[in-house]
Formats: C-alpha cells, sequence, structure tokens
C-alpha cells in the first residue's frame, strides 16, 4: 500500500515542476509587421502577415495544468506541418492545407480556433494529398496522386465520394472549381489535360495534349480559376502560364524558360486575385512573381532562406476572397501569408 501514495506524490510533484517551469515562458506566435515588397521608396504593394506551421498559430492557449496532464498521460500534440504543397482558403476563416509528408489536409478555423485533420478513406487513407478546393456546401475535394483519384469530403471531413475511375487519370495534380459554373477542373499531369467534371463528378469535358504549342501541354501540374471563370494552368515543361475560356479555349499564354525575372526556372503554384494579379511560384528561385492580365510582370517577392518573406522549395500559391496570398513553403515546414495592398488603398 506505501507505493501507491509515492506514485502519487511523484506524479504530483511533476506536475507542480511542469506548471513552475511552464509559467516561466510565455511562447507566442512571432509575426512581423515591418516586411513589405517593394522596397521604399515605391509604396508597398505586398505586406507580410504571418506563419502557419502548427495548430497553436490559431490563437488558440491551453492552461498549464491541462498542458501538464496531457505531457504526463502522452497524449500526443497535433503535428507541425512536414510538406506542405497546396493551400485553399474559404476567406471566412478557414484554410486547408495538404501536407504530402504528414498524408493529410490540414485544416485550421480561425474563426472557432479548432483545428482538424482530414485523411480517413473507406479502404485506405489519404497517400499523397496535392490539390485541395472547397465548393459552395463546403464539401472538400482532395487531389492524391497515389491514389489517383479525387476525394470528396462532407463539412465535417467525413468522407463522401470519389471521382474518376480507374484509367481516367494518368497522375493528377492540382485541382480547382469554378465560380461561375460550378465545374472541377482537373489537371492530369501525366496525360497532358486538363478535364472538367461537374458536382455530381460526372465528366463535361477535356482540353490539352502533349506538345508545346498553344493550348498543348507539357506536364502541367497547378491550376487557378479567376472570378470571371478562365482557368489558368501551370505548363510546367513548357515553363509558362497558359489562360483559357471556362469551355477550355485558349486565350493567351506567358513566361518562357529562363533565369531572370519574368521567366520561369520551375514554375508551380498559379493564383489569381480579386483584381486580376497571377502569382506564380517559381520553385527553383524561391520566389513569387506577380503579373497582370496581358503576363506582363508587375513584381515579384521572396528570396531563398528560411526567414520570414524567404522560401525553400515553395510550392502552391492561393489568393482568397480578401487578397490575401498562402504560400506554400515547403522545405520551411510551413504557410506563409501575405497581403495584397493595391496601390496604398485601405482594404475593408
Amino acid at each position: 500500500m506505501t507505493g501507491q501514495p509515492s506514485r502519487y506524490r511523484i506524479v504530483l510533484t511533476f506536475v507542480l515542476t511542469f506548471l513552475l517551469l511552464g509559467a516561466c515562458a510565455t511562447p507566442q506566435v512571432q509575426t512581423r509587421t515591418d516586411l513589405f515588397w517593394p522596397l521604399p521608396p515605391d509604396p508597398p504593394k505586398i505586406s507580410y502577415v504571418m506563419s502557419l506551421t502548427e495548430p497553436k498559430d490559431l490563437g488558440e492557449r491551453k492552461g498549464f495544468f491541462r498542458r501538464a496532464v496531457e505531457f504526463i498521460l502522452g497524449k500526443e500534440y497535433p503535428p507541425r506541418l512536414i510538406q506542405p504543397h497546396a493551400i485553399y482558403s474559404d476567406g471566412k476563416g478557414k484554410v486547408y492545407i495538404t501536407d504530402t509528408g504528414l498524408q493529410v489536409v490540414h485544416v485550421f478555423d480561425f474563426e472557432k480556433k479548432k483545428y482538424q485533420q482530414v485523411f480517413r478513406l473507406p479502404f485506405s487513407r489519404l497517400l499523397s494529398p496535392v490539390g485541395v478546393v472547397v465548393d459552395g456546401k463546403g464539401r472538400l475535394y482532395v487531389s492524391d496522386s497515389e491514389i489517383n483519384r479525387i476525394l470528396v469530403f462532407d463539412a465535417k471531413g467525413k468522407f463522401f465520394r470519389v471521382i474518376g475511375q480507374p484509367g481516367d487519370f494518368v497522375r493528377v495534380a492540382g485541382i480547382a472549381i469554378s465560380p461561375i459554373n460550378n465545374l472541377l477542373y482537373v489537371v492530369d499531369s501525366g496525360g497532358h489535360r486538363v478535364i472538367a467534371f461537374d458536382q455530381d463528378g460526372q465528366k463535361k469535358f477535356e482540353f490539352g495534349q502533349r506538345g508545346s504549342g498553344e493550348g498543348y501541354f507539357n506536364f502541367p501540374t497547378h491550376i487557378a480559376v479567376d472570378p470571371k471563370g478562365q482557368v489558368y494552368v501551370t505548363d510546367s515543361l513548357n515553363f509558362r502560364i497558359q489562360i483559357f475560356s471556362a469551355e477550355g479555349q485558349f486565350v493567351n499564354k506567358f513566361g518562357g524558360v529562363g533565369n531572370m525575372i519574368g521567366t520561369f526556372s520551375k514554375p508551380k503554384g498559379v493564383a489569381v486575385d480579386r483584381e486580376g494579379h497571377i502569382y506564380v511560384v517559381d520553385g527553383l528561385y524561391d520566389t513569387v512573381q506577380v503579373f497582370n492580365a496581358q503576363g506582363e510582370l508587375l513584381i515579384h517577392f521572396g528570396n531563398s532562406g528560411v526567414e520570414e518573406g524567404q522560401f525553400w522549395l515553395p510550392a502552391g500559391v492561393f489568393a482568397d476572397a480578401k487578397d490575401r496570398i498562402y504560400v506554400a513553403d515547403t522545405y520551411n515546414h510551413r504557410v506563409q501569408v501575405f497581403q495584397y495592398l493595391g496601390l496604398g488603398e485601405e482594404k475593408q
């Protein structure tokens, strides 16, 4: 009987020690408010906001006692981002991040200050989630390049259905949903094409084949749809961005291979903000270039490194309804958030 009280005393002593140590340190999410692009004296157009690396970045704080008990009982803390790849933000506080290293979709809900992971399937789990988007009903669409399907989850993260049959895709990549026609556009990178599906998962049409001419692709990867319904595709090994109508008709292209700003060495994510500015990630030069609708370079931000505003092999990019720009800074294990400021006007 003497061992039982002794065990309690040991646990109590450990808890008190943990509390005292915890009281000495109050870790907080570090953000900077002095990072802008371009540099003065030019007016700022892009500002750094914050980085997402783990659930505590939501601002939720656990009490010391809860943290101590969880530590003693061996309860695991939610993990940090490992290899963030693609991002979607609903503009209302929810941010979805695919993580090919952890094989999950991280869901950060800033409104409710809650964190969730989505990964369970009836037959398996996510293996290589590379694309993510949410429709108007809150359903989550995830493209998985290993499973080679589009997995659909309901608003609570429960598996709903699969889009795609065996042989439909050579290798799926990025996905996007049009706000105009509600079509789901899926990049089939290995098939050098884009396939459009309706909300029921029925194939409507496809466009593209392998080549270098207008409307042809050489391993396309990422995709975005602007507020007017135009489709933007990263044509990776043709080193360019191609623009199409909602029906898949070629509209324009820009870029080209090179090692100068305005050209691409490893084009990856593409996004379009409310004003029609086009954001393109270059994974080799660790930068984001911003173009107008005619493909003319406006600005670029970021360089190689590990500090705020620097990147290490970035991948996806997303612009939400509030012109917040999310960049998957893959090998820095984080998503960096920026704000488009316009020409100095105050944002709503």
